[in-house]
């Protein structure tokens, strides 16, 4: 049995090293790679779902059925990952069904493998209107592991083979081989230092030598294509969150604002009363509401029409908006042809004043398509002293009293509760 030399054993085990230390940093970089692109890829179906989840509750809601079935076409175009799509009604029955490939179907839901699911609620309620799920399909996750297993073996496969060589040589060519495998560890990928350069020689030794400058080129090359992916992935992550954020921005705005008047609506209000109403308290300060109604609103309607109504609607809401002068001041859509203003850190008669204000511009506002005709408000103004406790649905109730005050006395007036 042939016994290796102290030297021989010297440079093996300097060869094992570096094929150790090379394939367990590639192994290490392979792995964070994948971890980020799959991170990512959970993140943007986490993202896409709860971004679509709002849109549908409010189209089974308000019944729009259509309406769902082609926004649900439109993201399944733009997110071309999506296998499989499903949205239910709180009874069970599908309102959309969607399923890119229908052989693999069956197989996909029973191992239940990458599937968001999701409750759909109604904003204003809270029940349950309907369930949505999404399959997300995992090629290009398989893809890039697939790649980076390749990637790995090859080099893993090169260096084997240099291994080989260099066990072939070591006795003749000691010194050589030393003063390479010195060079192998001294070669670090991060910080691309290479200086060897192909070898002229006819021998093994060239021929190693050359083979490893094989090698670490193809080692650069794969590290600058792994960072290119990495920094692409990095890219679509932060272009996909930018666009994510767009439409956050969007139902944010649609959930707030009545969408005729483009004011405020009841849900902002509420939110931002009890905001105010919570201020006052702990700053004990004063907060008063009006509450007002457009006069003989049906008679016009039955009269002229509804656009004409809405022209009504959209003119005294943008008249009542100007009239407030302060940026804490808030007018809203309360219902139908009533609005409602919270004041902070203000008393019944300043209240009083900006109602009055307000039945005075009005005075000035003349609508063509109605001969002219002038358009008047019943006001209802209520205030919460300082010293008075009593929750926010009392003032809003002294206000609506008293705005059913100034219609009983003949409208076109305001009515402070006391």
């Amino acid at each position: 049995m042939l016994k290796a030399s102290f030297s021989t054993k010297i440079i093996l085990a300097i060869i094992f090293f570096t094929l150790f230390v090379t394939a367990f940093e590639r192994y290490l970089l392979s792995e964070n790679i994948t971890s980020q692109f799959k991170k990512s890829k959970e993140s943007k179906n986490t993202l896409l779902i709860n971004t679509i989840s709002p849109i549908l509750s409010l189209n089974i809601t308000l019944g729009l059925d259509t309406s769902n079935v082609e926004y649900l076409k439109t993201i399944i175009n733009q997110n071309s990952d999506i296998e499989f799509v499903e949205l239910l009604d709180q009874n069970g029955k599908a309102l959309f069904h969607f399923v890119k490939n229908p052989d693999a179907h069956l197989n996909v839901i029973d191992k239940c493998i990458n599937i968001s699911s999701k409750i759909l609620y109604d904003s204003i309620t809270q029940q349950k209107v309907g369930t949505v799920l999404i399959h997300y399909s995992n090629e290009d996750l398989n893809q890039l592991i697939k790649k980076n297993k390749t990637t790995t073996l090859q080099i893993f496969a090169l260096i084997t083979v240099l291994l080989l060589l260099f066990i072939f040589f070591v006795r003749r060519s000691f010194r050589d081989l030393r003063a390479l495998s010195e060079y192998v560890l001294s070669y670090n990928p991060k910080l691309k230092n290479v200086t060897l350069v192909p070898s002229s020689r006819n021998d093994e030794i060239g021929v190693i030598q050359n083979a490893i400058v094989s090698l670490l080129r193809k080692i650069d090359n794969n590290a600058k294509e792994l960072d290119a992916i990495n920094h692409t992935l990095e890219e679509k992550v932060l272009l996909r969150t930018a666009e994510i954020e767009i439409v956050n921005r969007k139902l944010q705005l649609l959930s707030t604002t009545d969408p005729l008047t483009e004011i405020s609506n009841r849900r902002h209000f509420e939110q931002i009363f009890r905001e105010m109403w919570e201020l006052a308290r702990r700053k004990e300060t004063q907060i008063a509401l009006i509450m007002c109604d457009i006069d003989h609103f049906k008679h016009v309607n039955d009269t002229y029409g509804h656009q004409i109504g809405d022209e009504v609607l959209i003119s005294v809401a943008q008249n009542i908006k100007k009239s407030l002068k302060r940026s804490t001041d808030l007018v809203a859509r309360y219902g139908g042809e009533e609005f409602i203003i919270v004041l902070y850190d203000t008393g019944a008669k300043g209240a009083f004043d900006i109602a009055a204000g307000i039945q005075n511009n009005l005075k000035n506002l003349k609508f063509e398509t109605m001969k002219n005709r002038s358009i008047t408000l019943s006001f209802g103004v209520s205030a919460c002293p300082i010293t008075q406790e009593f929750n926010g649905d009392t003032l809003i109730n002294n206000a609506d009293k008293a705005l059913y005050s100034a219609k009983e006395k003949g409208r076109d007036r305001i009515i402070v509760h006391i």
